[in-house]
């Protein structure tokens, strides 16, 4: 049996996405690097690119076919950034940066949400054995904060569809009866 470490900041953080304020930052965090890819979503990705590729930029679909689209650092994975910014995958719609992956889901073009990472933020997942979980407070995450707040909904909540995606609803049950449901 897996043993977890879980940042308890996750089930006490009020946090509910405000894009209509923070404008897609979490796709634009300048010389953060890329998105971190697990090795078995790499290939998913390269199968879906010709799908997502339609909503991006002419620029960003210049630097996908010159750049490719992986970065890989100390054995790690990742998504590469455009000018050291914008994920390689972001559009912009009204001026606000958004998943290319995540908008063809919602058209039914695919069945892949969006990278793990991407959907789990601002949790972060390290270990070898993906069990740490800790929440990563960030200064562009500002709105959300007060959105969760005037929402009542903590990280844990806002992102149960992407933990559920990672660990399953048997996993995200029990936390949620032992944190929330004192």
């Amino acid at each position: 049996m897996t043993k977890f470490i879980i940042d308890d900041r996750i089930f006490s953080v009020k946090f509910s996405c405000d894009v209509a304020k923070c404008y897609g930052a979490c796709c634009t965090l300048k010389g953060a690097g890329g998105a971190p890819l697990l090795k078995e979503e790499v290939p998913r990705i390269k199968k879906l690119i010709e799908k997502v590729s339609g909503y991006l930029s002419p620029r960003h679909t210049e630097f996908l076919i010159s750049e490719g689209f992986l970065e890989i650092t100390d054995g790690e994975y990742g998504i590469k950034s455009v000018d050291d910014k914008e994920c390689v995958f972001a559009y912009y719609e009204d001026g606000i940066a958004k998943c290319s992956f995540q908008k063809a889901y919602y058209e039914k073009r695919t069945g892949f949400p969006k990278p793990i990472s991407c959907h789990l933020f601002p949790i972060r997942i390290k270990g070898m054995r993906r069990n740490i979980i800790r929440y990563e407070e960030l200064y562009e995450c500002q709105d959300a904060l007060d959105k969760g707040e005037a929402e009542n909904i903590t990280v844990f909540e806002f992102l149960e569809e992407a933990l559920v995606r990672e660990y399953g609803r048997e996993f995200f049950n029990a936390l949620k009866k032992r944190y929330l449901e004192d």
